[in-house]
C-alpha cells in the first residue's frame, strides 16, 4: 500500500505544472552589491543591463526594456524557439543582431546568445550565457559569462525591483 501511495504522489508532482519566478516589474541597479572585474583583474562596477530596466514576463516571453543613457533598447526572449534582437553598435558600428535561445535551469533561466563584433576589422563569433535569478531577498542577480574573454568580461550585477 506505501508503494502505490508513493506512486500515485510522484505522479502527481510529476504533472503538476512547474512555476518559474516572474521576472516583471522596474528594477534598478544595485552598485553596492555588483561588481565586475575587468580585464586587468580590478573590479568594475557596471550596469550590464543599464540603470534601469523593465521587465515584462507571461507565459511565452520574456521582454526587458532597457535605459542606457540616450538608448532605449527592448529585447525579447522567447522561451520556446529563437529569439532575435538588435543591439546597438559601438560607435559608427551598425546594429548586431543577436541570436539567443533560454531555458530554465531549476529556478533560474538561462539567456545563450550569439553574435558577431568587429575586432580590428575583422568579424569575430561572440557567444554569451546570461543566468538570471532571484535571491532569498527577491533582488535579481545577472551572471554573465562568454567568448572570447576580449568581448565578454565575466560580471555579476544585481538590480533591486522598484517598489
Amino acid at each position: 500500500m506505501h508503494i502505490i501511495a508513493a506512486l500515485v504522489l510522484a505522479a502527481v508532482a510529476a504533472a503538476a505544472p512547474q512555476t518559474h519566478p516572474d521576472f516583471s516589474g522596474s528594477w534598478t541597479f544595485d552598485r553596492a552589491r555588483s561588481m565586475e572585474p575587468g580585464p586587468d583583474g580590478r573590479i568594475v562596477i557596471a550596469p550590464i543591463l543599464g540603470e534601469t530596466f523593465d521587465a515584462k514576463q507571461d507565459a511565452t516571453r520574456l521582454t526587458l526594456t532597457i535605459k542606457a543613457g540616450a538608448l532605449n533598447v527592448t529585447a525579447v526572449y522567447n522561451f520556446e524557439g529563437e529569439s532575435r534582437n538588435q543591439s546597438p553598435g559601438a560607435g559608427t558600428e551598425s546594429d548586431i543582431t543577436v541570436t539567443s535561445r533560454v531555458s530554465w535551469e531549476g529556478d533560474a533561466l538561462v539567456i545563450l546568445s550569439r553574435s558577431t563584433s568587429l575586432v580590428k576589422g575583422r568579424e569575430v563569433p561572440v557567444e554569451t550565457r546570461r543566468v538570471m535569478r532571484l535571491d532569498a531577498s527577491g533582488d535579481l542577480i545577472i551572471e554573465r559569462t562568454g567568448t572570447p574573454a576580449s568581448e565578454v568580461t565575466a560580471s555579476r550585477s544585481v538590480y533591486r525591483r522598484k517598489s
